[in-house]
């Protein structure tokens, strides 16, 4: 005789608790399976598509791809081509999001000073990216803080310039 586990007001056999057991460790495996396939492929059903930058600084693995501002998929790998010199990007796109094969991607972020994600502008083409395809034409990064310091120089540069053509002599702008 199977002996019994009691359990509030009701009883468990034994038998009926490996079952339990075995059921929870089955879907625990399950589980396991789905979390590293979408963590392989970006999700269940998604294709893969590289592009080719020279910067893509501020891009991480799970950095958001959107096109029209809407998230298709993710940055799923970030590899250097030393051949060439450039960051290849693989993205993972939604399954049932087409991309014309002459599209663009940018490397874009949400403001001046927010996270940063590929941007995808869809081209004309009739054709499409396949799994394994990749975006020809792409736009790098633009760092805000490279901007600041060309907008900066560029006004210390016009601020000598008209220092050194004063016809003082150069004691323009109030004697500073």
């Amino acid at each position: 005789m199977t002996p019994a586990v009691v359990i509030g007001k009701g009883r468990i056999t034994e038998e009926t608790r490996h079952i339990l057991v075995g059921t929870a460790v089955l879907l625990l495996v399950v589980f396991l399976f789905l979390f590293a396939a979408r963590s392989d492929r970006g999700a269940l059903g998604s294709y893969q598509v590289t592009a080719r930058f020279n910067s893509v600084e501020g891009i991480f693995p799970d950095s958001p791809v959107r096109l029209a501002g809407v998230r298709i998929g993710r940055v799923v790998g970030l590899d250097y081509d030393s051949d060439r010199q450039q960051a290849v990007v693989t993205m993972a796109i939604r399954p049932g999001i087409e991309l014309p094969s002459d599209s663009l991607a940018i490397v874009t972020s949400e403001g001046m000073m927010g996270d940063r994600f590929i941007r995808i502008d869809p081209g004309g083409a009739l054709d499409f990216l396949k799994d394994g395809g990749r975006i020809e034409f792409t736009q790098d990064s633009i760092l805000f803080e490279e901007l600041l310091a060309k907008v900066i120089g560029a006004v210390e540069r016009q601020r000598r310039e008209r220092k050194d053509n004063a016809p003082d002599g150069g004691s323009a702008g109030g004697g500073q």
